[in-house]
């Protein structure tokens, strides 16, 4: 990010609080066109990306380069030539295209690649010239792959002129609730949400054994519901908490992990589980509110199985809660806890994630500036002045991050529907598979990890439900079942090993090696590898059936997360050996099978691996 001075850094405060207003005026009184919503909307996206992110890192660090500007004006230029020809392409169904049309279009679509390219790197770029010459020349492809071949004119006409394009779903989730979303986010972040979060954790288990370790798990977790981005959040509560864990004993690596980890669930934590859930939402048509009812318990036991390691593990090490009794004021709760409870009542009223974050947002501003006031603070208004711009800012960014991963994978998923390519990749996975469910569900899983290599949790999910999820619902899962599981895999995307951006940040921060701390990671959150595998063949565990088949579900897997979390530790009232742990760990397992038979056997491994590492026993031996 390009570090500016004068007229740019006044340019670029001036754009993000136009991109932020139109934003809020379009989620609270309503909002133009699709075509005139989206157009307005990438211009300024465009144009700020090109403005504030260099072409290359390090390169016009200070100052905006002519051909920068050149791209700004160029955005302006497109977007705003199709908002005057609106209504001629409304209402002119042939797929005519003019001169002027085509140069616009092809100009747009160069610009919206280099501006996706400078805001996640070159995976869709490369994916989108990959597709747009397999839309053009997809004769040239064989066997199945190969289709009759769409002209130039047919493609930019679909791309510039229809909502099937450019304008498509993607974009418009960026135009409105995510964006909505984002400005909210920042309204939370602003106001002290990692802080408050950090002291509420310390609250509930400061002086718990390992209190420093379940701090930073439950800090990170619910600061990550709002943040919808595990690397922001390891750098939002990390830079506390994981000095805080190696000061009270934790070895580097277990502590980067455990920031790792929490960071990364909080988007798997309902009620607000960040921009993923909402597209999902979207793209499959259901209230948030339900995906949030059927992700709450694979949520709960993720970080379950997460405390319950840390827990042995600090019993392990001998580490005790803090003495440090954490303070948490009513003002304090209050500007975080009143938007957020108004965000999840307007939610759960039935009322559109869009106009839900419009007015907790406008609550979330008023309950800071009227807390101000109450303080008797000689500096109110100009406080509430601040975080007015401070949210313009910071929203309009976390806008630019979330649009430039949309826009570029747009294109893509745009000429994936036109060409049938996202069809016939289902119908290849389900011919490997043979058409059996579980080697789908492990080539899927093994796909969202390869994407996850080069793309955000947000960005391999869009891609994954374009060309993964159609498989699974031709295999017989329900729509948001499959959504859900590739959803996941997406997300701990995150914590995987080779390419893990959280771990990377985590240790980078604790100083640690990223390979054993990736190891880690994946031990700490095996539950989230699991979980998936479980509700694609039994629904119980999201929440949905008969009453006893959910009780059964939840206590089986919730024993199986209790033993799985000892085992990852090694402990229990002494140092466990290895095969003991395996055994141990093999049971818990087991339980998460929807067979009755595997979960007795389960519970039989379970308590005799329990018995054997001396859990019976009043006191361990000596050492």
């Amino acid at each position: 990010m390009r570090k500016l001075n004068g007229f740019w850094k006044h340019f670029i405060t001036f754009m993000s609080v136009a991109l932020v207003l139109f934003q809020i005026y379009t989620a609270g009184f309503g909002v133009f066109p699709d075509i005139v919503q989206r157009s307005v909307h990438l211009f300024f996206v465009l144009g700020m990306i090109y403005i504030r992110k260099p072409i290359k890192k390090g390169v016009a660090m200070d100052h905006v380069p002519i051909y920068d500007i050149i791209c700004c004006i160029l955005c302006l230029v497109c977007t705003g030539y199709l908002i005057t020809i609106y209504d001629k392409i409304l209402w002119d169904p042939s797929q005519w295209i003019s001169t002027a049309d085509k140069v616009f279009a092809v100009i747009l679509v160069i610009l919206i690649l280099e501006a996706s390219r400078r805001a996640v790197g070159l995976t869709f770029p490369i994916m989108a010239i990959f597709f747009l010459f397999y839309a053009m020349r997809g004769q040239l492809f064989p066997g199945t792959w190969a289709h009759k071949n769409f002209t130039f004119n047919q493609v930019f006409w679909m791309l510039y002129h229809t909502t099937n394009g450019i304008w498509g779903q993607m974009v418009g989730l960026s135009a409105g609730m995510l964006a909505m979303f984002g400005i909210f986010g920042a309204v939370l972040s602003i106001t002290g949400g990692s802080q408050t979060f950090i002291h509420i954790a310390q609250k509930l288990t400061g002086k718990a054994t390992g209190g420093p370790g379940k701090v930073a798990l439950i800090a990170s977790g619910l600061f990550g519901m709002i943040s919808g981005s595990a690397m922001a959040n390891v750098v939002a509560t990390g830079t506390f908490t994981i000095p805080m864990m190696k000061d009270e004993g934790y070895d580097k690596e277990w502590s980067a992990a455990i920031s790792a980890v929490g960071s990364c669930g909080g988007q798997l934590m309902p009620p607000i589980m960040g921009s993923a859930a909402f597209i999902m939402a979207q793209l499959i048509g259901v209230p948030y509110m339900s995906i949030a009812k059927a992700a709450l318990l694979p949520a709960i036991l993720y970080y379950l199985g997460a405390f319950v390691a840390i827990h042995y593990i600090s019993k392990r090490l001998g580490i005790k809660g803090r003495g440090v009794e954490a303070k948490l004021g009513k003002i304090e709760l209050a500007i975080i806890f009143i938007p957020l409870g108004v965000f999840v009542g307007f939610l759960a009223m039935g009322y559109t994630v869009t106009k839900a974050a419009f007015w907790a947002t406008i609550i979330g501003v008023a309950t800071a500036a009227i807390c101000y006031f109450i303080q008797k603070d000689a500096d109110a208004v100009k406080k509430t002045g601040k975080l007015c711009m401070d949210v313009c800012t910071e929203g309009a960014g976390s806008i630019l991050s979330m649009a430039g991963l949309l826009a570029g994978a747009q294109i893509s998923i745009a000429l994936i529907s036109q060409t049938g390519f996202g069809v016939k990749l289902s119908s290849m996975i389900v011919s490997i598979g043979q058409g059996h469910l579980f080697p789908c569900l492990v080539l899927s899983m093994v796909v969202c990890f390869i994407l996850g290599m080069g793309l955000p949790p947000t960005a391999a999910y869009v891609l994954a439900a374009s060309i993964l999820a159609p498989a699974l619902i031709t295999l017989g899962l329900p729509d948001l079942v499959a959504h859900l599981f590739v959803f996941y895999f997406s997300t701990i995307g995150a914590i995987t090993p080779p390419v893990c951006a959280a771990v990377f940040l985590a240790s980078g921060i604790a100083d640690s090696n990223w390979l054993k701390t990736g190891f880690l990671s994946v031990l700490l959150a095996i539950p989230a590898f699991l979980v998936p595998f479980t509700f694609a063949y039994d629904e119980a565990l999201m929440l949905n059936g008969g009453v006893s088949d959910i009780v059964i579900c939840t206590v089986t897997a919730v024993i199986g997360v209790f033993f799985m979390g000892i085992s990852i530790a090694g402990y229990l009232k002494k140092d466990m050996n290895m095969i003991i742990r395996l055994i141990m760990f093999l049971g818990g397992v087991c339980m998460f099978t929807p067979s009755m038979i595997a979960s007795v056997v389960g519970i039989i491994i379970c308590a005799v691996s329990y018995v054997m590492a001396g859990g019976f026993t009043k006191k361990a031996a000596a050492a």
